[in-house]
């Protein structure tokens, strides 16, 4: 059976995961960038993967919060 709603906590470390996985993917990217002189082109894949590994959690942690 799910539960009714998610506590507080709950939302809070899945707000920091969100930020970590876009901010870390962006970083990633800028990093390579600079490394290999090639702006914007691993900016914006580090991007796109922080943000499907951001999508992926989201679902992953709220899906127990959903009826079947």
């Amino acid at each position: 059976m799910p539960q009714r709603q998610p506590t507080v906590w709950d939302l809070v470390t899945l707000g920091t995961t969100t930020v970590a996985c876009l901010v870390g993917g962006l970083v990633v990217g800028l990093l390579v960038d600079q490394h290999l002189h090639t702006v914007p082109v691993y900016t914006l894949v580090g991007l796109g993967v922080g943000i499907v590994a951001a999508a992926l959690i989201t679902y992953v942690r709220v899906r127990k919060y959903l009826k079947s």
